[in-house]
């Protein structure tokens, strides 16, 4: 990997060469010594750690602006874009070495209610709430993703279906004990899940079709029985 820093390395070592070095000048038939100022070498440290100050706020910007493009800006977890680029990681994983894992498509039922009833600040409160039962239930090298709405991804590595099936009902469990408290009012959101294991698709638009569409027959079995 280049190394940003090398340039100030060799420009400090000649700066360092060069103010202590005796240069031979000539002034009509007599030679003498020259000595470059100190000033000037100073004066080059100076510009040298301000480009260097520069490229580490850039840095800086560069990697937050990444974080912004990858992740949802209300519940902090993986956006669309973020769960495609995990997703693409995990399929290549599986191809290459066997590694299989399983993807959870997760939709709070009832949700639209909430935010006629209450309000979309109400509403957000609960998606926030929501995000923070997936991170009690899953492990740090699981991917989280708010898709948009009130839908969720999940995708677990290295996943077996009891795995998954395991996980799902540990969120709701924890969503039924620890209830989202807005204004005063507690909100127990339901959910209705789909699972699919990446052997059954191994192909992101595949793989994200079979679980959706797992979740949509749960939903709708959910509302028959009601």
């Amino acid at each position: 990997m280049h190394n940003v820093y090398q340039p100030r390395r060799d420009v400090m070592k000649t700066a360092h060469s060069t103010a202590t070095r005796k240069w031979p000048a000539t002034h009509g038939l007599a030679t003498y010594n020259f000595v470059p100022p100190t000033a000037e070498v100073t004066r080059l440290h100076q510009h040298i750690s301000s480009l260097e100050s520069r490229l580490e706020q850039q840095a800086a910007l560069i990697a937050t602006l990444a974080e912004k493009a990858n992740h949802d800006s209300l519940t902090g977890l993986l956006n669309r874009r973020g769960m495609e680029i995990a997703l693409s990681a995990a399929i290549t994983n599986y191809k290459r070495y066997g590694h299989n894992g399983a993807l959870l498509m997760l939709d709070l039922n009832h949700f639209k209610s909430v935010n006629d009833i209450y309000g979309h600040a109400a509403g957000d409160a609960l998606l926030r709430h929501v995000a923070d039962g997936l991170r009690e239930t899953t492990r740090s090298t699981d991917a989280l993703c708010r898709l948009g709405g009130d839908e969720f991804m999940v995708f677990l590595m290295e996943a077996s279906l009891p795995h998954a099936l395991l996980m799902a009902r540990r969120l709701r469990t924890w969503l039924e004990a620890n209830p989202c408290t807005y204004e005063g009012t507690k909100l127990c959101p339901h959910i209705s899940v789909g699972i699919a294991q990446v052997s059954e698709a191994p192909a992101m638009p595949g793989l994200v079709e079979l679980a959706d569409m797992r979740m949509y027959r749960f939903k709708q079995a959910i509302k028959a029985i009601r």
